[in-house]
């Protein structure tokens, strides 16, 4: 059922850091974070559970952490191939709107991610449109959904090889269905469960959750069967490990090049001979 990554490299955070404290302190509740310094990044094989395009949700934590401008808006995560992308997201360069891709399309929602701060952000997409949620509010809606093109790789903390993240990135939660705002907005500081006081409502539509925390994982899960209970009971569990030593992916590698193109507005990273 998992898939493996080809190549990673991670480093946990285990101090978080809020705007909504007292909603966090309430839930006693931080999602599991993975630290990128701009080399290094989460790069996996595509996988049948990504293939939401029209009907599903991709929610995360995400904090930026870049004192001056990095030359390229850097990504949060890309389901990247030889055609572009199905989908990528990204901060902007000022940290002051998240970029939102898809094939052609690239669109910037407008908001202040310049306070190093760890924010919550809900991406669904619903037919033709693209919803974009963060801390609870919708942003923006946007005239186009995920793109249906042949994909090779997915990546967190880059686009590929391309646009390498600097920051922090919380809790990758992938849906294969369109969850309701509330829920969001319920479970954004809450603990996930199959059972209990904890149990999410749609927790049988949970295709693929990040388990940064937990190295018997290889950093993230893909449900091969939205019953198995392996990918609930990884994902909150291993939180005082250290890091698992992975190895790293050189994103200035030359390799896919030709295979992985760059990113919107992105020239400084792409890859050097």
């Amino acid at each position: 059922m998992k898939k493996r990554p080809l190549m990673l490299a991670v480093a946990l955070s285990m101090i978080v850091t809020n705007p909504l404290v007292a909603r966090a302190q309430e839930a006693e509740f931080y999602p599991p974070l993975a630290a990128f310094d701009g080399k290094d990044a989460l790069l996996l094989s595509p996988s049948p559970a990504l293939d939401i395009n029209g009907f599903g949700t991709i929610e995360f934590w995400v904090k930026a952490d870049w004192a001056q401008d990095p030359g390229y808006d850097p990504a949060i995560m890309a389901y990247t191939g030889p055609k572009g992308a199905r989908f990528g997201f990204y901060l902007d360069r000022t940290a002051k709107a998240l970029g939102v891709q898809a094939g052609p399309y690239y669109e910037t929602v407008e908001f202040d991610f310049s306070d190093r701060q760890l924010h919550h952000v809900a991406i669904s997409t619903i037919g033709d449109t693209t919803t974009v949620m963060i801390d609870g509010e919708l942003q923006d809606t946007l005239g186009f959904s995920f793109a249906n093109l042949p994909a090779t790789s997915f990546s967190i903390g880059s686009a590929g090889r391309f646009s390498p993240f600097i920051g922090q990135i919380g809790q990758v939660r992938i849906w294969n269905e369109v969850i309701d705002p509330d829920v969001l907005v319920d479970f954004s500081w809450r603990e996930m469960a199959e059972s209990g006081p904890n149990r999410h409502p749609d927790i049988d539509a949970l295709v693929g959750v990040s388990a940064f925390a937990n190295p018997e994982t290889g950093g993230f899960i893909f449900a091969g069967d939205p019953d198995d209970p392996e990918i609930v009971a990884a994902m909150n569990t291993g939180f005082d490990k250290a890091p698992p030593a992975y190895d790293a992916v050189n994103l200035e590698a030359p390799a896919s090049a030709e295979t992985e193109p760059a990113a919107p507005g992105d020239t400084a990273s792409a890859p050097t001979t």
